[in-house]
């Protein structure tokens, strides 16, 4: 994974800046590139300084600082009903009403489990969780059939769904790697 992709709704976090969440560990890297007035940005990523040097065990643990476990009394395994479908996933927070939402999309050989596991990837899902949480935002980490038309559909589906009962919520859709096809796919639309 080279770049981590990032769309977001910009003007509806003008002024709402979140706390800080373990700021000191997690410097915000550089931009490569940025389109729509900034609510669409590709942010640089250094596999050493993003995830294996802040890990304790090599690809398996990041180190004790990284993380705070008190954002998985809130984490759940749910099933939300699309128009493509059912969509199984992982989520973190308030769903109806959330103040933001963020939406995780794994990339090739990942699943929903991925973006909830607090001690892989250098801790970055595991911040992600607890700033949904402690601000009343909502995280979804969702599995998806592939990444071509019944995964779009299925995404697109979702966003549909977590609208429904946060529709003031401004959206952050995240992904790695081939996570970033369904993405862009959206985004054409």
């Amino acid at each position: 994974m080279s770049a981590f992709f990032l769309l977001r709704v910009s003007s509806a976090f003008a002024g709402d800046i979140l706390p800080p969440f373990k700021d000191d560990y997690f410097a915000y890297p550089g931009i490569l590139s940025s389109a729509d007035n900034g609510d669409y940005k590709v942010v640089d990523y250094d596999e050493m300084c993003d995830i294996n040097g802040r890990d304790a065990v090599s690809e398996k643990r990041v180190r004790d600082a990284y993380v705070s476990l008190r954002a998985r009394a809130y984490q759940k395994d749910v099933t939300f009903q699309t128009f493509a479908g059912p969509v199984k996933a992982m989520t973190a927070g308030k769903r109806d009403g959330a103040s933001f939402i963020v939406i995780y999309l794994h990339g090739r050989g990942g699943n929903r489990l991925q973006g909830m596991n607090d001690f892989t990837f250098g801790g970055n899902f595991n911040r992600v969780k607890n700033l949904a949480v402690l601000n009343d935002g909502f995280y979804i980490t969702p599995d998806f059939k592939d990444f071509g038309a019944a995964g779009e559909a299925q995404i697109a589906g979702l966003i549909d769904a977590v609208r429904a009962t946060s529709p003031h919520a401004p959206l952050v859709l995240s992904c790695g790697s081939q996570g970033g096809n369904a993405l862009l796919a959206h985004r054409r639309q």
